[in-house]
């Protein structure tokens, strides 16, 4: 019996001393949970909400007239600093928003537009063979993969 009660005052003491000892969890500030736009998560990244996956049936949404005033994309592009030999990655490319802003200035690059969705490629296709776009490339990556060779890209 006294083994017994040993063994538990031992593993007793374990347990205590181990939540001492504990690394204490990390809290990321960057993030909040509130309540927001019916696309959205309802989760927050610096400001901005964090909307659903986009599928296919969204390009419209994409591509929408006041995206250039909401997200200040030629801002971006200009941060990006392309030069015209670049390769550029554009992972999760949708319908090509950034991919087409990207290509006129890598224009002796090349632009890898990698999406998930075949119909999103499918789309950016169309609008390289409007355009006559010769340096945009899609890949159909995967969930695991962007499907791209090692060591190919200068941008991403």
């Amino acid at each position: 019996m006294k083994k017994i009660n040993l063994f538990l005052l031992m593993f007793s003491f374990l347990l205590i001393s181990n939540q001492c000892v504990a690394q204490k969890p990390s809290i990321d500030n960057k993030y909040k949970f509130q309540k927001g736009d019916y696309n959205g998560i309802g989760k927050w990244y610096m400001g901005r909400e964090i909307a659903h996956v986009m599928g296919y049936q969204g390009i419209g949404w994409l591509e929408r007239s006041e995206r250039e005033k909401e997200e200040n994309v030629s801002n971006l592009i200009q941060n990006m600093k392309i030069k015209q030999s670049d390769t550029i990655a554009d992972i999760g490319a949708g319908s090509g928003y950034h991919v087409f802003r990207m290509a006129p200035l890598a224009n002796k690059g090349l632009v890898y537009a990698v999406d998930i969705q075949l119909e999103m490629l499918m789309e950016i296709e169309n609008t390289k063979q409007i355009n006559n776009v010769t340096n945009v490339k899609t890949i159909l990556g995967s969930e695991k993969s962007v499907q791209l060779p090692k060591n190919s890209i200068d941008k991403f």
